[in-house]
């Protein structure tokens, strides 16, 4: 029989187990039995794969246990793309925000963050953003406490060596792009990143604003460049003023340029870019919904909150564009990328 010694320490220990169990650890917060109400604010539109895989990320991020309502705004700026419009668009996202009153807006992309956060910064609604190429302190949004979010910086580096993989005698890189406020700060990394790749360097960066210049442009490459860099081409006009469809550029360049192209957007590749190592638009949803569900859930403030870019590239090649080109694409490219067989325009006409 144990000695009365023994059964205290038994006693006693059993009495520390039990309460080490009850404060051994922060108790996990438990998700609000009633929905969230979540604004999302799209700078684009729907479809489209970049705008929907970030609200598809942002609610896997967010946890499937969070039961929410969403209500969804799209400022839709590939045709609303003057600053009037911009403002006009974010002016009916905010109207509606005080009506509906939600619990948290997710924004996705830089005009939403332009034209809309920016306006509620340092209020107690919370916010937070994906897909932005400009900066908290580019935005004037830095040290907001309410706002949190994900920067969406592109693999240069990794594409262009993608892109040599597939064409190794480029050595001559041409850039272009619209005018749209964002690209500044895209190009500026690029300047910087292009270091980095030895083998390779700039020729030109043309910032335009007409279709035909643009035309122009890309068509005088073919003596000045080996491989071109398409950034923006959403604001691109005709000459009576008309934003020109991102779809229509893209089909032209396939069909009057013999040079390889990247850029940064799965997209991009549907419609003719030969190859790129993509922003993943889904990775940028998960990245925000999780820092949704740590202000939310857990009741974190979201200036404490690290506001960083998302590190995980997808690599992506055109096989259409790349026989086109009469590019042999070796069999470990295929392996390790994502291979598009045909143009969007001629699987939408099957």
């Amino acid at each position: 029989m144990p000695s009365s010694v023994t059964r205290s320490l038994r006693k006693l220990a059993l009495g520390l187990a039990a309460t080490l169990a009850t404060i051994g650890g922060p108790a996990q917060a438990e998700p609000p039995k009633a929905p969230l109400k979540i604004f999302h604010v799209m700078s684009f539109d729907s479809p489209w794969r970049w705008t929907d895989g970030q609200f598809a990320g942002f609610k896997e991020g967010l946890g499937g246990d969070v039961v929410a309502e969403y209500k969804v705004f799209q400022m839709d700026i590939k045709r609303h793309n003057t600053n009037e419009s911009k403002a006009a668009r974010g002016l009916l996202a905010r109207k509606t925000i005080e009506e509906w009153k939600p619990d948290l807006v997710y924004i996705s992309d830089d005009a939403g963050i332009e034209y809309v956060a920016k306006h509620y910064a340092n209020t107690d609604l919370p916010f937070v953003f994906s897909g932005a190429n400009r900066t908290p302190v580019e935005h004037g949004i830095q040290g907001a406490r309410n706002i949190a979010g994900v920067l969406e910086e592109e693999h240069f580096v990794e594409s262009v060596r993608l892109l040599r993989a597939l064409s190794p005698k480029v050595q001559r890189i041409a850039v272009i792009s619209d005018t749209a406020a964002h690209w500044p700060p895209v190009i500026q990394r690029v300047r910087d990143r292009v270091l980095q790749v030895p083998e390779v360097h700039l020729t030109t960066i043309d910032v335009v604003d007409r279709y035909s210049t643009f035309q122009d442009t890309v068509r005088a490459y073919e003596k000045t460049a080996d491989a071109v860099l398409y950034l923006g081409i959403f604001n691109l006009k005709d000459d009576a003023g008309k934003s020109v469809p991102y779809e229509e550029i893209q089909r032209w360049v396939v069909e009057n340029s013999t040079l390889p192209e990247i850029s940064f957007w799965i997209d991009r590749i549907h419609f003719g870019v030969l190859s790129s190592v993509t922003v993943s638009e889904q990775e940028q949803g998960i990245a925000a919904g999780k820092l949704a569900r740590a202000i939310l859930i857990d009741g974190k403030a979201p200036s404490s909150l690290p506001i960083v870019p998302t590190v995980k590239g997808k690599p992506v090649i055109s096989l259409a564009r790349a026989r086109q080109l009469g590019l042999n694409v070796q069999s470990t490219e295929l392996l390790t990328a994502e291979v598009v067989t045909e143009f969007q325009w001629a699987k939408a006409a099957k």
